[in-house]
């Protein structure tokens, strides 16, 4: 699932990533991935992170800047499992 696709002239400065699980009973596994290349091709930044059940995980401690055509996607290991919040700021050229 794409969390976030940059506009044309724009960058965006990404302060926080949450996962959380929203199941009760069962780990999750999540990966989160970046495109640079408008989804051509995507390069991990945590791959196969296991969410404990009724957790969440801040997955950075850093900002992320990402240009204008750049994408942002999560994955889960299971379907209707994890829900996601990103904190960003849009920064048009």
């Amino acid at each position: 699932t794409t969390m976030i696709d940059v506009p044309a002239e724009t960058a965006v400065r990404i302060d926080t990533i949450l996962l959380a699980n929203i199941d009760g009973t069962n780990a999750v596994d999540a990966t989160v991935e970046i495109s640079n290349d408008n989804g051509s091709t995507y390069f991990k930044i945590a791959s196969t992170i296991s969410v404990p059940a009724d957790s969440t995980l801040s997955l950075i401690d850093r900002p992320l800047y990402l240009d204008e055509t750049d994408l942002i996607a999560v994955t889960a290991g299971a379907a209707n499992d994890l829900a996601f919040h990103v904190s960003y700021v849009e920064m048009v050229d």
